[in-house]
């Protein structure tokens, strides 16, 4: 709808030190933000280091290990060759390798259930990574706004300046003119001066805030920057909120991260149930040893079998499997209770989301409605001063209606994009 120019500082000499001044919308701040956060790239590492993980578990469940060794007795009595004493020699009779090839077929799934944890990390640390993206874009999201409402504000504080000093200019003129007293003189002078402090606050916010937007995207703090601020198109619309709460159930990437951890508990659980019991495995075995004397080898050569073994856990006790069982059921209640805690505070985010936006766009339709009245009447007024039928007074709070009505409507309106911002977050959709 307009450009809005945020000049980083509002003298000739400091902008003369910044050779280009770059554009920025929403989208592409929130992307700079983006690729610009340490936040992020930690958890980007994170899911790389999950995603690597899962595919060494799902390996290790469907491909067979490998193994080589070669061994020789270059000097002393040599296992291979009846421990027949060698003087420095290294032969390929006296040489032997063996190679090996094992799959394991079946260990009671402890290695499916291994892959399976590890799959459901990889897909948590994404919904991590989708829940720091959020933040991370909510934050850019309201830190360009807030920077498009200060250069609005300090718009405003500049035109309320400029009249403020026509108004003394008229007053001085109906005062030389016997029409106005020496005290509505300096009431406008007043007013005038305030309008200067006006514009002094509105420019230290302005920097203020573009410190802050050039903090997220690692620029200089007083770097200018050109927004191009778009606030049409259904920025006064409401959402449908019924929808949004069903929809936010399943598309809250907290929500999903929490289930997929109660999904981990549960396979926790599993495992520690399983170490109570004895295991089971099937293996297939293929071996094969070269080299050697002639007639040391005294076995099928290659040599395959299929295996099957029972055995008991590792350090089985009992108590040991018997606690480790109940703290991992314990673990899992832990995670249903934060599934239902998270559930409900989603639903309650949503709605107070709405809510928020609700009243911001009220505010907006009313600030609006009243900009419209308090200009109309600083028209009435004006002309009433002018024909001296109204004091300073009724003027100056009638320009004062017209600065805060524009005020209360920049704020609304700029609000209103955060909070639908905030409401979207809520929901779960992406604002990135």
């Amino acid at each position: 709808m307009n450009i809005l120019i945020l000049w980083a500082v509002f003298s000739g000499p400091a902008l003369a030190q910044t050779p280009a001044v770059r554009e920025f919308d929403a989208p592409s701040y929130v992307r700079a933000v983006l690729e610009a956060s340490p936040e992020l790239r930690q958890a980007e590492a994170g899911l790389e280091a999950a995603a690597a993980q899962a595919k060494e578990k799902f390996a290790a469940l469907v491909l067979p290990t490998f193994g080589f060794t070669a061994e020789s007795t270059p000097y002393g009595h040599a296992p291979s060759n009846s421990n027949l004493l060698t003087h420095w020699r290294l032969t390929r009779d006296e040489t032997t390798s063996t190679t090996r090839l094992n799959l394991n077929l079946f260990n009671s799934f402890q290695d499916f259930r291994s892959a399976r944890s590890a799959r459901l990390n990889r897909d948590s640390s994404g919904a991590a990574l989708s829940t720091a993206q959020g933040d991370r874009a909510f934050e850019a999201v309201r830190v360009f706004f807030d920077l498009g409402l200060k250069n609005r504000l300090l718009e405003v504080a500049a035109e309320n300046l400029k009249a403020q000093e026509e108004q003394y200019r008229m007053t001085e003129d109906l005062y030389k003119n016997g029409m106005k007293s020496l005290s509505d003189l300096l009431k406008s002078e007043t007013d005038w001066r305030s309008g200067e402090l006006r514009l002094a606050a509105a420019q230290a916010a302005g920097k203020t805030a573009l410190i802050r937007f050039n903090a997220l995207i690692d620029r200089a703090p007083l770097e200018a920057a050109v927004l191009k601020v778009d606030l049409a198109g259904g920025a006064t619309d409401l959402p449908r909120l019924e929808e949004d709460a069903v929809r936010a159930r399943t598309a809250r990437p907290e929500l999903r991260k929490a289930l997929l951890d109660l999904e981990i508990a549960e396979v926790s659980v599993r495992t520690a149930r399983q170490a109570l019991l004895p295991t089971f495995s099937v293996d297939a075995v293929w071996s094969r040893s070269d080299g050697g004397p002639r007639g040391s080898i005294s076995e099928p050569n290659p040599n395959y079998r299929l295996g099957l073994a029972l055995s008991m856990p590792v350090g089985y006790n009992v108590a040991s499997q018997a606690y480790s069982f109940a703290a991992a059921r314990a673990v899992r209640r832990r995670q249903a209770g934060a599934v239902d805690q998270l559930a409900r505070q989603v639903q309650v985010e949503v709605h107070e989301a709405f809510v928020q936006l609700e009243q911001v766009l009220k505010q907006y339709s009313i600030s609006t409605a009243k900009e419209a009245i308090a200009d109309r009447n600083l028209g009435l007024v004006t002309e009433q001063y002018r024909t001296g039928s109204a004091d300073v007074l009724l003027m100056g709070q009638a320009r004062l209606d017209v600065l805060n009505a524009r005020v209360e409507r920049a704020q609304a309106l700029h609000e209103a994009f955060i909070n639908r911002a905030r409401y979207r977050l809520a929901v779960g959709d992406s604002i990135w």
